[in-house]
């Protein structure tokens, strides 16, 4: 007999799961762990100084009986309230957490009360137990029950009662039991779906993943995608004509189903919260822990109502499944009456009386299935029989038509196997039904009586847990097979597409290093309170993370805030960085547009405490430099300064409070007319009228930088009135000028009093570039964020920085690489020296450029050795997989793969030292030594890339 291993508690950062509660509860041994058994009497009191408390004269005597909670429920509590003590730091004794781990794994955990407003509450009576007070399992004294065990009770300290009888390990207990329980149900209640949709003959197009997907319910899609694997191969589906309104139950199961998921879900997060909480012992000013959390609370009461509705479902399919009229073999008709409908309000109230409508619904499609599959076959071997022929072929088709799904033939198999073990069974090993008797009061009834046991999924009769195994195997198996798609807002890279990327990425990170820039990293997800607050509306665009115990976390939406959380974590003074990396945000794709919901970012910034405007203009000349070295066409740069857009508000009459939101709007005069962002402003946003209009004086002023600039610098203009205006101006000035000087102001730069750039973040100039003529958006922004480091650390460190856009300059490359290859492609038919120009400006996946290749055979190990050599001298080569390939294959290889060079040799070369070199866009061969094969082979080809 094997040896059940303990689960160990109290390790140095573990993270009990809710499966541990439900373990321990069903009698799996505790162990623990030595290093924390070692932590905690370390931190306890030394034995000396122990004060055992004097309990009153009430709370000594032997309590009187109550209803007590079932041994499976108390043992989930006391294991709750042992994690607790085991992880924190509450001064309680090494020989009190024995004690508990003594009374689970010796089966002794005393009775503790029902209700929950009993007093004594339930925690007391277990802190109480460690006085050897109470009620032992078996009815008796505890204190007898603890002498029989040969356990001494430990006794308590006043500090050590409070913590015991504390905290939310009751609700916490019985929690992680009724999650696990539910998602037991849950994986079951899928299956029961898929088994009596096969009964009705259910049209399941209300199950297909790109309906479901299409109604936005991430649970509901999963639950619909299980529950055709289940029926992956039937022939019992898609075969009913029933009005859909008499199978609402079945047809929106994927949104019950998924409700109970999502349920399931919040209540786990919630639940896991509180099993991996830390007790702390009681103090002056820290109020008691709750025992009962709002949020777990909540979560496990919209689990009640999820696992009532599910219930209720089940049912009424069972009901459903049970007013079919059934033909029998000897042609009587069997009209089967509803039952168990007397259950639903028994499901409402208990969990366990849940899984009830469930196993009828199994119970119910089984039997009903296996009867008239058993009419149908009778029916045709006795047609068999009369014609004296085709008896095994109409056998067989029979069997065919009533072929189940791959999961429900298995579950099927489980509701016979357990209702088999009933004496109600004939010999034949189905449930006896005749044509006289309703199914309902015999098959249906025995059973449910039979199964309940086997899926109850806090019984440890049955193999509920190797049945739900089967079953998902199936699933997952049916996964592999179904065609795969790439996430909404994503997209896959061919080759071609990332030598694009490659040429890209190295033009702009050769920019950045030029101008002394340091590469960094941060990680890809962050705290969410370090994103949160810092994008205004745009905040609701961050995608958070499935919460897995202990830290909030969401993908980051840019890389700027990261790199002040980085600046504010490392002390950082003052540095020069760059960074490309990807982003996320849960926007609607726009993929024509280059909008897309994960994609590369290229910062560049600049951190620390300079002379004004001077990083400033580094960071735009940086920009401008990148985009003209990408050569993607003529673009421009719109700049603005948050402190001019603050003041043209408040002349406008924007209360402050609104700035934010008014900039928000102000935001998408690129994207929408004046007049929609007008409404916007005063229907959405509650702006005056007269504001607004004012609003809209200012924002169409925009032209050439210094022209501009010299207007609103006139002293009649109310811009000029303003300090903070008069300040900002200043500071445009000054950087124009720094421009000019790196001759980069024209022509590419345009004052631009609409560009609002809706981050919360930004503090002075802000900037925006875009292609002229292109429907692609923007493609770089960025601007001043002087105090979004002292969000992090307390101290304001000034930065300055831009952002590429790589995705919408990736597409713009793309396309003029496409137009550039039709256009050579054309050139070439015309003219063989174009077309050798043609094929050596093309995109290459890979760089290689030698092939090496071999006539003949057995000459497979002299390529590798070739391209050894080439490759120790740096020279990118191939040698072909193939053993002995042919020439025409060899060359189309070269051809397809755009390799300049390819070496060609026979025994006959190799026996004169020489190799022969196929230049394939001149169309040349040349036979050279093969001892100067790799100078010959590197002159060549730098000779090459010098023409490019």
């Amino acid at each position: 007999m094997s040896t059940i291993k303990a689960i160990t508690i109290g390790g140095v950062g573990a993270q009990p799961s809710l499966d541990d509660v439900v373990k321990v509860a069903l009698k799996t041994p505790v162990a623990l762990d030595a290093a924390g058994s070692e932590r905690i009497k370390k931190e306890s009191p030394a034995p000396k100084a122990f004060q055992p408390e004097t309990l009153s004269e009430d709370a000594a005597a032997p309590p009187k009986l109550f209803e007590a909670l079932e041994d499976v429920k108390s043992r989930a509590i006391v294991m709750a309230r042992l994690l607790s003590i085991m992880s924190g730091k509450t001064t309680v004794r090494l020989q009190v957490v024995e004690f508990l781990a003594n009374l689970l794994n010796k089966d002794i955990v005393p009775m503790l009360p029902l209700r929950a407003n009993a007093n004594p509450s339930t925690l007391t009576v277990l802190a109480r137990a460690c006085h050897g007070v109470g009620i032992g399992p078996d009815g008796e004294k505890f204190s007898s029950t603890l002498t029989e065990a040969g356990i001494t009770a430990p006794g308590l300290s006043a500090t050590e009662h409070r913590v015991l009888e504390e905290g939310a390990s009751v609700l916490a207990g019985l929690s992680a039991l009724t999650v696990e329980a539910g998602k037991k149900l849950h994986a079951l209640s899928v299956a029961l779906t898929a088994l009596s949709s096969e009964v009705v003959g259910l049209q399941t197009k209300s199950f297909d993943q790109d309906f479901l997907e299409a109604q936005g319910y991430t649970h509901a899609t999963a639950a619909g995608s299980e529950i055709r694997a289940l029926l992956e191969g039937s022939k019992r589906i898609n075969t009913s004509k029933a009005d859909s309104a008499e199978l609402t139950h079945f047809y929106g199961a994927p949104q019950t189903l998924g409700a109970l998921g999502a349920a399931l879900a919040s209540a786990y997060s919630a639940t896991r919260a509180e099993i991996q909480s830390t007790a702390v012992a009681p103090a002056k000013g820290i109020p008691a822990a709750a025992a009962s959390p709002p949020e777990l609370v909540a979560t496990l009461d919209a689990l009640a109502r999820a696992l009532a509705a599910a219930a209720a479902a089940s049912l009424a399919r069972t009901t459903l499944v049970l007013q079919t009229p059934l033909t029998t073999s000897d042609g009587a008709v069997v009209e089967p009456q509803e039952v168990l409908r007397g259950q639903v309000a028994a499901c409402q109230t208990s969990l366990t009386t849940q899984v009830l409508p469930m196993v009828a619904s199994a119970a119910a499609s089984a039997v009903y299935r296996r009867k008239e599959e058993a009419a149908v076959a009778a029916a045709a071997a006795a047609e068999g029989k009369a014609k004296n022929k085709g008896k095994d072929r109409k056998a067989a088709a029979a069997a065919a038509a009533f072929a189940l799904g791959k999961g429900t033939t298995i579950l099927r198999q489980v509701v016979e196997k357990a209702a088999a073990t009933n004496p109600s069974v004939g010999a034949n090993g189905m449930l006896a039904v005749t044509s006289n008797q309703p199914l309902a009061a015999t098959a249906a009834a025995v059973a449910v009586a039979s199964l309940i046991p086997l899926v109850n999924p806090l019984s440890t009769a049955g193999d509920l847990g190797k049945l739900l195994s089967e079953l998902r195997a199936v699933v997952e198996a049916n996964q592999a097979r179904r065609k795969p798609k790439i996430p909404k807002g994503t997209r896959d890279l061919t080759p071609p597409q990332m030598a694009i990327r490659e040429q890209a990425f190295r033009i702009i990170t050769s920019v950045f290093k030029r101008h002394g820039a340091v590469s960094i990293d941060t990680p890809v997800f962050e705290l969410r309170e370090t994103l949160m607050g810092k994008y205004g509306e745009d905040s609701k665009l961050i995608y958070d993370l499935a919460d897995q115990g202990g830290e909030v976390l969401s993908l980051r939406y840019d890389l700027t805030v990261p790199f002040a959380r980085y600046v504010a974590v490392h002390g950082t003074t003052n540095i020069r960085r760059f960074h490309i990396g990807k982003v996320y945000r849960r926007d609607q794709p726009q993929m024509n547009r280059g909008r897309f919901r994960e994609f590369y970012q290229c910062d560049f910034d600049v951190a620390g405490a300079y002379s004004a405007m001077v990083p400033d203009a580094e960071v735009l000349k940086v920009l401008v430099e990148i985009l003209s070295d990408l050569k993607l066409g003529p673009f421009e740069v719109k700049i603005n300064h948050r402190k001019l857009l603050d003041a043209m508000l408040a002349i406008a009459g924007v209360p402050a409070a609104k700035f934010r939101p008014i900039c928000s709007a102000i935001d998408k005069l690129d994207k929408e007319p004046w007049e929609a962002v007008r409404a916007e402003m005063v229907e959405e946003k509650g702006l005056a009228p007269e504001a607004a209009d004012k609003i809209g004086e200012f924002v169409v002023l925009r032209g050439n930088p210094m022209a501009l600039l010299e207007t609103l610098e006139k002293e009649d203009h109310p811009l000029n009135a303003h300090p903070d205006a008069r300040a900002a101006l200043a500071d445009l000035r000054l950087l124009f000028g720094f421009l000019s000087s790196m001759k980069a102001l024209e022509p590419h730069f345009v004052f631009d009093l609409s560009l609002a750039r809706g981050l919360d973040y930004y503090t002075g100039i802000i900037y925006e570039a875009a292609l002229k003529g292109a429907n692609v958006g923007s493609i770089a922004a960025g601007g001043r964020y002087d105090k979004l480091v002292g969000m992090f650390s307390g101290k304001d460190v000034p930065a300055v920085g831009v952002s590429i856009g790589i995705e919408r300059v990736f597409a713009i490359l793309e396309q003029q690489v496409k137009e550039r290859m039709e256009a050579a492609a054309a050139a070439a038919a015309a003219d063989a020296n174009t077309a050798a120009a043609a094929a050596a400006n093309e995109v290459r996946a890979a760089d290689t450029d030698v092939l090496v290749a071999s006539i003949g055979n057995g000459l497979q190990e002299k390529r590798m050795a070739i391209c050894a050599e080439l490759w120790a001298a740096g020279v990118a080569a191939e040698f072909g997989y193939k053993p002995n390939p042919k020439m025409a294959d060899t060359f189309q290889a070269a051809f397809d793969q755009k390799i300049p060079f390819v070496v060609l040799f026979g025994e006959d070369e190799l026996a004169n030292g020489k190799v022969k070199i196929k230049d394939m866009d001149a169309k040349t061969e040349e036979t050279v030594a093969l001892d100067t094969l790799v100078a010959e082979m590197k002159k060549r080809i730098a000779a090459r890339k010098e023409t490019l």
